[in-house]
């Protein structure tokens, strides 16, 4: 679980600040207003696992693509550093071994960390500056600064220096020049990108455009790790999940489905005689019969991704969704509220967002009122840009313990009281008009 990020000179934020995450965060707020950066920094991170760049902006097939350097720099200043950071919380401890000196141990369970990372322009790609890791006790620190290594600050642990060190991403994976791996412990460092590596293989993606429903799709037996970013791995994890017997995944995905009154059943069914080619059918009744997503309202398809992810991903894993109600009704968005309240307190799951969904955010709101869910469970912020400076700024909610929002921003959803006074103005000119005609 994430407990806080912060951004320095990335994209239309010259510095977030220290931005807390709770088990359930909401970030609100105008198109353009930097919501959306909030998470893509959190992707950068992840997708460059496993890429050869120091850190990965992304192409068409990755996580996000952010294009380069130059476009991600605050301002487009090649001048500026980009600082990104980030705290959190292992699903499950990772042993690390604290001793410099071969062949002893003195392990110790690493359950939360802190990570930052700073890198300049460069001429072919970004050039790392610095990178640290601590522990959220602060009982050890790993800090590693390009331009002084060998200085007596830039240190690691017990006096071990990584002036000899080439690092090979923005989370230090180094390699050595001319020194044995013996005289400096390979391993120990190697473990530091293990457990960055392992908080990443925990936060899931679903992005805001997801794919259009189809009528069949194939399943080879494969087991995603999700659903994918656009949802096209939906009826993959259904399957993946029955045959590895995952739980009530599928009943509890009925019982939502029902509750929301999106279908009245759901099945997954083989239509092929090789038992490869499955389709999604629902009812909307008991009633009507059994028809594709296709055939089915917009607003399903779209939402059933999201519903499938919540019950797919393992107890304890970090979920980032950007617009989870998109293409839903109303009162399905405030029941989707319900949904992520589920999953937070029942599968344990961080659930992070952006949304533009009134109803969602009043639902939220009601159940703290109600008591159903904890202030400290629910993290609510608004996003603004200062469109002649170019800056976004963050500002948390302030939710009381009866619900309401004490600070809540100037035209959040837009200007309501202004199109009512709008409308009773029109309506009282029709009026007088129509007294004009009479007379």
């Amino acid at each position: 679980m994430l407990t806080h990020i912060r951004m320095k000179n990335f994209k239309s934020w010259a510095d977030s600040g220290e931005v807390k995450l709770a088990p359930l965060t909401g970030f609100f707020g105008a198109n353009s207003s930097g919501k959306s950066s909030l998470l893509q920094m959190l992707l950068l991170l992840k997708q460059t696992i496993g890429s050869e760049d120091v850190l990965f902006f992304g192409d068409e097939n990755s996580l996000v693509n952010l294009g380069s350097f130059n476009e991600v720099i605050h301002r487009h200043n090649r001048d500026a550093q980009l600082e990104l950071e980030f705290g959190g919380n292992l699903r499950k401890p990772q042993l690390v071994n604290l001793s410099l000196e071969e062949g002893r141990l003195d392990k110790t369970a690493v359950d939360g960390f802190t990570f930052n990372t700073a890198l300049s322009a460069g001429y072919s790609e970004p050039i790392l500056q610095s990178f640290r890791y601590a522990s959220l006790s602060n009982l050890w620190e790993m800090e590693w600064q390009a331009d002084s290594p060998h200085r007596e600050g830039n240190q690691f642990l017990n006096g071990m220096n990584l002036g000899y060190a080439h690092v090979e991403t923005c989370y230090g994976l180094p390699w050595w020049r001319g020194v044995s791996r013996k005289e400096w412990n390979w391993r120990f460092l190697r473990q530091f990108s293990s457990v960055f590596e392992t908080f990443f293989s925990e936060l899931y993606y679903l992005a805001s455009t997801r794919v259009e429903p189809r009528r069949q799709t194939r399943w080879e037996g494969e087991h995603p790790i999700d659903v994918g970013k656009r949802g096209h791995d939906v009826i993959s994890a259904l399957l993946s999940a029955r045959v590895k017997q995952l739980g009530q995944n599928e009943k509890r995905i009925s019982a939502w489905l029902q509750q929301m009154k999106l279908a009245h059943a759901f099945s997954l069914k083989s239509q092929s005689d090789d038992e490869k080619d499955y389709e999604i059918r629902v009812r909307k009744n008991a009633e009507s019969p059994g028809v594709t997503l296709v055939d089915m309202g917009y607003g399903l398809s779209q939402f059933l991704p999201v519903l499938v992810l919540c019950y797919y991903v393992p107890e304890g894993s970090t979920l980032i969704l950007e617009q989870p109600g998109i293409h839903l009704h109303p009162r399905v968005q405030s029941q989707l509220a319900d949904l992520l309240i589920e999953v937070v307190t029942e599968r344990n799951l961080q659930v992070i967002l952006e949304s533009h969904s009134e109803h969602l955010l009043v639902r939220l709101q009601r159940r703290i009122a109600e008591g159903k869910v904890g202030r400290d469970k629910i993290g609510l912020y608004f996003c603004s840009n200062d469109e002649a400076k170019g800056v976004s700024t963050l500002e948390p909610l302030e939710v009381d313990k009866v619900g309401n929002i004490r600070n809540w921003p100037e035209n959040f959803f837009g200007d309501v009281m202004g199109d009512m006074f709008a409308i009773t103005d029109a309506q009282a000119k029709q009026l007088h008009m129509q007294e004009e005609g009479r007379n």
